[in-house]
């Protein structure tokens, strides 16, 4: 159960309030809850003057990085900052180059969650697979979205026929996985050019949790939205105290800074698969 971040502002703007100081901030996320800690590395990225992706990533647990974590995230001032946690998928090796956020064609990509059929979807990549760098889930889901994007040209449109594509697959190599209920259990997700946010909440099965970190009462699957002091912010959970709003799986959002504040887009997916319709753990 890793721990998605992401802010948008009008203007370039610091989110290490949130990243790094508040009571419930992404880095306390990391260890707060002993059984269920999210230690197997972070990231941070963020967008440069020439809309180039910044990013810093460490295999290590953020806890231990405490120091670099927070000179990161006082660093990272931008209209739009991204940050992960981990907590590894079984099986996926622990270290830089595997942590998110991810990075390719000006796009930067985090992901909460697994993706049990990653080497079905590799191999139906096309062209992309030469992209992957690491045997990471997660990188196979962020070139699976670019590949999405590009033939749709709508990035909620890419994370639905994403998820379209992965019960496709299922339907014909489940046999080979006996053990597991489904493609997938979470595929949380969050993406940016550097112009916006998109993204995408929706687990079909539970993870290794039952609820947030912070939040007792927050499903581990749903993701919350607020705004602060004119920043917009997304989290798998609230980063501080005040009040969030949920968001209602499955979902896509789309969070774009506009001449009269960030524009909020949201749309609501009704999803179905050739098994019929595709589960959702939070309406379980």
């Amino acid at each position: 159960m890793c721990r998605l971040f992401a802010q948008v502002a009008l203007k370039s703007s610091s989110a290490r309030d949130l990243l790094a100081d508040s009571d419930f901030s992404l880095l306390r996320q990391a260890d707060l809850d002993l059984k269920n800690p999210q230690v197997d590395g972070w990231g941070l990225a963020w967008f440069g003057e020439d809309g180039a992706p910044r990013l810093v990533k460490s295999g290590r647990p953020a806890p231990e990085e405490k120091q670099r974590f927070t000179a990161v995230a006082d660093e990272a001032k931008s209209t739009v900052v991204l940050g992960h946690i981990r907590a590894a998928s079984k099986g996926i090796g622990i270290d830089e180059s595997r942590a998110h956020p991810f990075s390719d064609e000006g796009w930067v990509f985090a992901h909460n969650g697994t993706l049990f059929i990653h080497k079905e979807v590799a191999a139906a990549l096309g062209p992309r697979r030469a992209r992957l760098e690491t045997d990471s889930d997660t990188e196979v889901y962020f070139q699976q979205f670019l590949k999405h994007l590009a033939a749709t040209n709508d990035q909620s449109a890419a994370f639905e026929a994403c998820i379209a594509e992965n019960w496709r697959l299922w339907e014909g190599c489940r046999s080979r996985y006996p053990e597991l209920p489904g493609p997938y259990s979470s595929l949380n997700a969050i993406a940016s050019d550097g112009k916006g946010i998109h993204a995408l909440c929706h687990a079909a099965y539970r993870g290794l949790a039952e609820h947030g970190v912070c939040h007792a009462d927050q499903p581990w699957s749903v993701m919350s939205f607020a705004v602060r002091e004119g920043r917009f912010v997304l989290a798998s959970e609230g980063v501080d105290g005040g009040d969030w709003t949920r968001l209602s799986p499955p979902e896509t959002l789309s969070a774009i800074p506009a001449a009269a504040g960030v524009d909020v887009r949201r749309r609501r997916l009704t999803l179905s698969s050739p098994l019929g319709p595709v589960p959702e753990v939070s309406l379980a």
